[in-house]
């Protein structure tokens, strides 16, 4: 029990000795304050408050989560197509899509800065107090109520008593002050006391960070947008377009973070900064001319590194330098940061034929007679008979390498295949709507046969679904557009039907001319409904003209004749190109007919009214660079090294304090009687060793005393 009680006396003893924390001591005097002076010290209890701070750290900390994982200022079709057009709208309206620039994270910054200020004018007095006071006025009773206490006595004056300890203190690295009443003589001594100095710095760096971000966002471009001095272009527009109300002189805004596309062998002076559902142009001090780009890629056909060979001319002073920018290792010229981001199409020239696919009569040449050359990224009108249609070419990639399904699991097989190059383009009607395709160059091989391919979607966030064009004996486009050509020319198909109903009639025996006629219509409707619909628009037909109870038989009999008279086209196609129907027809060509047949029973659905066919091509490359203006980053830097060193202070230094009261001995005795006791704010079992070995060196001097 005598154990407990002396615990319990000792824990009332570090309460005694006035070692509360610095944020209790300063509560105190706020609680006192208030009554003073009211409202003012209410709001700087609040403004000063841990639960403000935490609070705010917390929002800013989701927020800067959200801004991280979800990509910022993209353009908006960009976010629709990802989350819908309900998510969209409710996004938009948080301002998600721009977090560090929107009114709430500005002002949540605003807050967390003056909240942090104020800590620092609130505590700052209490720690310069805290660091300077040795705290003299300590009774021996306080000190032996201590954790760590224990009394000497001492054969020796006071005086030399003192000069002693102070020695063996100032050795093991303390400063000490002294105080002799009435030949009381009273030692306290410090170290460590440094460590207050990492709350400053630490709320130090919150401040310096904060101010960073505030001063490099792009806030004041909002201000400037609300008070009618800017306004982003919204329009697809060539930079020497853009209004000047879309506009930013080189000097105007003194940060920001914008891209540039440069083609190789093309120069630019300035950057676009996506805003929102528009965009700025930012003029640059100097101007950027690209003169090589180079890149590699792995196996599989990703990237592995790519760089830029540019040659930077100040607009001013004329000066030049040339540097090589590598993927994270960015070109420093002046205050501007210029990043290797992407790469891309830097205008490469198609030389294109466009084949017919309407089901109306027209023959096999392209529509505008003789093949046309277009550029990556530029847009052409082409007139059709089923009326005008826009070509967008969006992108052309020299390679396109996938894993290959086929592939052993031998040392020597190909994990990887590649399917050459392929233009992504889109066709878009009178009214805007579009479809988007992606064409291979080469065709490809399955099963032994060479097709081309060409996928198709309406929308980005669909996959391409793919039509398998067959290739004929020269590897080529040309057969199977003739014979699409050949089923769309009604003048020919009335005489090949009437051709081939005559031969079937007789082989049957009933060679009737009026027998002939009807069957002749017959086969030129089939053929035309195929033409425009496949096996699904005959079988409709049927469905919707013939009995149930006498469809299948129906259906049998119409497709027998259906494959009779696309046979007699094919043949003639084949007849057309120089090969002798009677003998010398091969099983290549026989199996051509077959996916023949197939591919029209489903073009149709690749609702377009002209394949594109790149004949040549001339492979231009641009370098993605993004160009930052970032004055506020070496007050981030500046941040970080406060913030380290205070942490370093706060968590790593710990404040000790030790206490001696040496009292003169009674008269009838020489000497002195001591007190020593000492505290920690931290790291108690290290205070307790530093303690012991303190403790051992004075049992040399001294002895024990009760």
């Amino acid at each position: 029990m005598s154990n407990e009680i002396k615990s319990d006396k000792q824990h009332l003893g570090d309460i005694a000795s006035e070692e509360v924390s610095l944020q209790q001591q300063a509560i105190e005097r706020e609680r006192s304050n208030r009554k003073e002076h009211g409202l003012l010290k209410v709001l700087l209890s609040f403004m000063g408050s841990m639960e403000l701070a935490i609070s705010l750290f917390v929002i800013i900390g989701i927020a800067s989560i959200i801004g991280t994982i979800l990509q910022q200022n993209q353009d908006y079709n960009t976010y629709i197509i990802k989350f819908g057009p309900f998510w969209f709208e409710v996004f938009r309206s948080m301002e998600l899509f721009d977090i560090y620039s929107s009114w709430w994270f500005v002002l949540l910054l605003g807050f967390l800065l003056a909240s942090t200020a104020t800590c620092i004018y609130r505590y700052t007095p209490t720690i310069i107090r805290e660091w300077r006071q040795f705290r003299l006025n300590i009774s021996s009773k306080s000190l032996k109520l201590m954790h760590s206490s224990s009394s000497w006595s001492s054969q020796i004056s006071p005086d030399e008593t003192a000069q002693f300890i102070q020695e063996k203190l100032s050795n093991g690295g303390y400063q000490s002050r002294q105080k002799n009443e009435q030949g009381v003589i009273t030692i306290a001594a410090k170290k460590g006391a440094i460590n207050r100095l990492g709350y400053l710095f630490t709320h130090g760096a919150i401040i310096v960070i904060c101010l960073s971000a505030l001063y490099d966002g792009n806030f004041n471009l909002k201000l400037r947008e609300v008070a009618g001095q800017l306004k982003p272009e919204t329009r697809d527009l060539f930079a020497s377009q853009v209004p000047d109300i879309s506009r930013l002189k080189a000097h105007e805004n003194h940060a920001f973070r914008g891209n540039a596309s440069i083609p190789e062998g093309s120069t630019t002076g300035l950057v676009f900064l996506q805003m929102r559902n528009g965009y700025l142009v930012q003029e640059l001090p100097f101007n950027i001319s690209l003169n090589d780009f180079r890149i590699e890629h792995y196996e599989s056909g990703m990237p592995k590194s790519f760089e830029s060979d540019v040659v930077i001319e100040d607009k001013e002073t004329g000066e030049q330098i040339s540097k090589t920018i590598e993927v994270n290792h960015p070109l420093i010229y002046k205050d501007f940061a210029i990043y290797q981001a992407s790469f891309d199409d830097g205008g490469s020239v198609m030389d294109i034929q466009a084949w017919p696919l309407s089901a109306t009569e027209q023959d096999s040449k392209p529509f505008n007679i003789e093949p046309f050359k277009q550029v990556v990224g530029e847009k052409k009108l082409i007139q059709t008979p089923d009326g005008d249609y826009k070509l967008e070419l969006a992108e052309f990639k020299k390679s396109n390498v996938q894993p290959n399904p086929k592939a052993g699991t031998g040392e020597n097989e190909r994990k990887f295949k590649n399917m050459g190059p392929s233009l992504t383009f889109r066709i878009r009607d009178s009214s805007g709507q579009a479809q988007e395709f992606i064409n291979y160059l080469n065709p490809s091989a399955q099963e032994g046969r060479f097709f081309f391919l060409s996928g198709v979607r309406s929308t980005a966030a669909e996959p391409f679904r793919y039509l398998f064009i067959p290739a004929d004996d020269d590897i080529s486009l040309k057969r199977f557009f003739d014979f699409r050509a050949l089923l769309s020319d009604s003048v020919q198909m009335k005489r090949i039907a009437e051709k081939t109903a005559a031969m079937s009639l007789q082989s049957a025996g009933t060679p009737n001319s009026e027998m002939v006629t009807q069957m002749a219509v017959v086969m030129q409707r089939l053929a035309e409904l195929f033409n425009q619909g496949g096996f699904d628009l005959v079988l409709n037909d049927i469905n919707d003209k013939v009995p149930e109870d006498r469809r299948k038989e129906v259906s049998d009999s119409y497709f027998k004749v259906l494959q009779t008279i696309l046979g007699t086209v094919y043949l003639e196609v084949l007849q057309g190109e120089g090969v002798d129907i009677e003998n010398n027809i091969t099983p290549a060509q026989e199996r051509y007919y077959d996916d023949l047949v197939n591919t029209m029973g489903v073009v149709s659905n690749y609702k377009a009214p002209f394949y594109l066919q790149v004949k040549s091509f001339e492979h231009k490359e641009a370098s993605g660079f993004q160009i930052t203006k970032s004055p506020g980053k070496d007050l981030v830097y500046l941040g970080c090294v406060l913030l380290c060193i205070g942490i370093v202070l706060m968590f790593y230094v710990a404040h000790k304090r030790i206490w001696i009261i040496i009292t003169p001995a009674a008269e009838d005795e020489s000497g002195s009687h001591l007190v020593v006791a000492g505290s920690g704010d931290r790291h108690q079992k290290e205070f307790a060793m530093e303690f012991k070995a303190l403790s051992q060196l004075l049992d040399k001097q001294f002895s024990k005393s009760g």
